[in-house]
């Protein structure tokens, strides 16, 4: 038998007992349940999810990810730990064995451990900008040398190295050749070897945290205005002409191309960004969007549309 990898031993450890919803067995998916979460309550939410809790509702109602016991009605000098180890105290979790449960990494720690190479753009950062907003989606896989052990069945058709693949964040899906970024789980596909896998990076999820610490906000400037520009010819080549002296043929491809999501290439454009108004994307390609590719704007709201 070959090695197993980081990833593969947590699953074992999980798989090994009967957990109560195992898909929050990762500290960074707890927190994120928290966003409704009442001001007014005397505990973090951070403390309930070292606990092994998520928030479930209403009111300040959580549940333990490994036993499924619930507690709410939480009161000043409660520490979520104590409590419940209290009221269940078969808690495997809770009485510290090993359940798989997938601890986050300090946000520094996160940066140190990639090759090390972020700590001094860190270091050089003031504190208000290092302050980032959310945790990486897939915190397991915040390692380089964790993305690479996903691509053992990376398809040979592929005509992109993993190793620059792990190295821009990506880890592989499983899927065909799609890899998703572990810290803003965009995603990724039909890579051609003239690819390069930051510029892709930017190009379609030029919000990442992890792309702006590792490339900074120049390089990200840079490929968005190079896309913009190339997304601006293709409209004002196809779209710019006089219609009347095409034929009815190229009239219909046009209504085709016209109709057709502009970053997959596979579904129907079916998403306008408000406020700038652009209809270029379909519904799943809309969700991993923060800027518009057209003009750059930020999307504050998507409105479905249905073409007839």
């Amino acid at each position: 038998m070959g090695d197993v990898t980081p990833a593969e031993e947590t699953e074992r450890r999980a798989s090994c007992c009967q957990l109560f919803d195992s898909s929050m067995r990762n500290e960074a998916r707890r927190l994120r349940t928290f966003q409704q979460w009442p001001d007014t309550s005397p505990v973090s939410a951070r403390d309930l999810v070292r606990a092994g809790f998520f928030f479930v509702g209403p009111g300040d109602e959580v549940q333990c990810f490994c036993c499924g016991g619930v507690l709410k009605d939480w009161g000043p000098g409660d520490w979520p730990a104590l409590e419940h180890l209290k009221f269940f105290p078969s808690c495997k979790f809770i009485c510290g064995e090993d359940v798989g449960n997938q601890e986050m990494l300090p946000l520094r720690e996160i940066f140190d451990t990639v090759d090390g190479q972020f700590l001094s753009l860190l270091q050089g950062l003031d504190s208000e900008e290092a302050a980032l907003p959310n945790e990486p989606e897939y915190p397991e896989m915040v390692t380089e040398e964790m993305r690479l052990s996903t691509f053992q069945n990376w398809p040979q058709y592929a005509d992109m190295n993993p190793e620059r693949l792990a190295r821009a964040g990506f880890f592989y899906t499983g899927q065909d050749d799609v890899v998703r970024c572990f810290y803003c789980d965009g995603h990724v596909r039909n890579w051609s070897f003239r690819d390069d896998p930051w510029t892709e990076h930017a190009k379609w999820y030029p919000g990442c945290e992890f792309l702006l610490r590792s490339k900074g906000r120049e390089f990200i400037r840079s490929v968005q205005e190079s896309f913009s520009s190339t997304l601006f010819g293709f409209f004002l080549f196809f779209f710019g002409k006089d219609e009347s002296r095409i034929s009815t043929e190229e009239q219909l491809r046009r209504l085709r191309e016209e109709r057709m999501c502009k970053l997959c290439m596979d579904g129907d454009v079916s998403v306008v960004f408000v406020p700038c108004g652009h209809l270029v994307a379909c519904g799943e390609c809309a969700l991993n969007l923060r800027l518009c590719p057209i003009c750059r704007a930020l999307i504050q709201e998507s409105v479905k549309t249905f073409m007839s």
